[in-house]
């Protein structure tokens, strides 16, 4: 199971000089944002987590990860030998436990408290009671964590680890041990799923692309719509027998198109490797799709639609609106063992990078 413990962080808002912890600690953090006619309020742990192999099943990923993004990521790493973007996982805790732990700490004034220029308020508590942090780690120590975002960075940070334990393995509870990370209850109502959106760079027009995706999808065409990311989302929202879809937009094309997955299509039938389960989730749908029509294609993803769509001849020839996985959905697809494209999923609001985690075999973190 999953080893917890706190780290002598080195915190700081974006964009000022970090100041590093002079002993080991949690750090309880609250975003505040816009939800649906009211403020919500997401409350999150920053800690260090055990780097285990996903085949232990103490991590449960649910995509694949970005060979680029990866590289990218130990890049960063091994450049300045520190975490500096954490990895977010999820946790069960109907019972709100982490929550009643942390209360005390919430209690006083925050070491930081800011808003981002999407309004997003940020705050931090330190948690450094050896009894708390105890508790902490003892309510986490037989849990099964799930990777919700970070896929790249969780493979880069072990990565980095495998190199610097490759000569003398360091003690259990050393840093090169650990990552820094974000954990979040997936009981929380405020964990919030984002989509991600495809902006694929290719040759392929339109009714070349249609023509290969033959009889999988039934094909709408959504009048003006190419730049109306409303009327696509509505398109989005009243699909034929809940099934698979998402909304095509091509450059220089005033219409838009939805494509929906014919009921009697099965994606495994065409090639799929997945659970059966699991065949008919839209980012599963969606990579067939590009596979089929787009196969040489370049592809980026943003949560963003409205960004999206102005890439439209400017790098982009094809945009592919899609909808958002639940959580439960996500959780769903790890605990199967499956493993979605890479890409497919996001968390609204983004974390901000208060806690930077120095990687030092020396240092024990417990």
């Amino acid at each position: 199971m999953p080893q917890v413990a706190g780290l002598r962080g080195a915190i700081a808002k974006p964009g000022e000089e970090t100041k590093r912890d002079p002993t080991r600690a949690m750090y309880r953090y609250h975003q505040v944002f816009a939800g649906p006619g009211r403020s919500l309020t997401r409350k999150s742990l920053f800690c260090a987590v055990q780097l285990t192999p996903y085949s232990e099943g103490a991590i449960r990923p649910h995509e694949q990860s970005s060979p680029a993004g990866r590289d990218a990521a130990l890049a960063k790493i091994k450049a300045s030998g520190t975490h500096t973007e954490p990895v977010l996982f999820g946790y069960r805790d109907p019972a709100n436990e982490i929550e009643r732990l942390c209360r005390k700490a919430e209690s006083g004034t925050p070491i930081i408290d800011f808003k981002t220029p999407d309004g997003v308020a940020h705050k931090l508590w330190r948690v450094g009671e050896a009894d708390t942090v105890g508790a902490i780690r003892r309510y986490f120590a037989p849990k099964k964590l799930h990777l919700l975002d970070g896929h790249d960075r969780y493979e880069a940070m072990m990565a980095y680890r495998e190199e610097l334990t490759a000569k003398a393995a360091p003690p259990t509870y050393s840093s090169a041990n650990f990552g820094l990370a974000v954990l979040t209850s997936l009981d929380d109502p405020t964990l919030a799923t984002a989509p991600r959106h495809r902006m694929l760079k290719t040759a392929i027009k339109r009714d070349e692309a249609f023509a290969a995706l033959g009889k999988l999808f039934i094909v709408d065409k959504l009048d003006g719509a190419a730049k109306d990311v409303g009327k696509q989302v509505a398109a989005l929202t009243d699909t034929v027998a809940h099934q698979p879809a998402f909304v095509a937009v091509f450059a220089s094309e005033t219409d838009a198109y939805k494509l929906t997955l014919s009921p009697d299509v099965s994606p495994i039938a065409e090639g799929v490797q997945i659970a059966r389960a699991l065949q008919k989730l839209d980012p599963v749908v969606v990579q067939m799709a590009v596979d089929k029509a787009f196969p040489k294609a370049e592809s980026s993803t943003t949560i963003d639609a409205n960004a999206a769509l102005a890439q439209l001849g400017k790098g982009a020839d094809v945009v592919l609106v899609t909808r958002p996985l639940s959580v439960e959905q996500i959780a769903h697809v790890d605990e199967l063992g499956g493993m979605m494209p890479a890409g497919s999923t996001a968390f609204h609001p983004p974390i901000a990078a208060l806690v930077t985690m120095v990687i030092d075999p020396d240092e024990d973190l417990v």
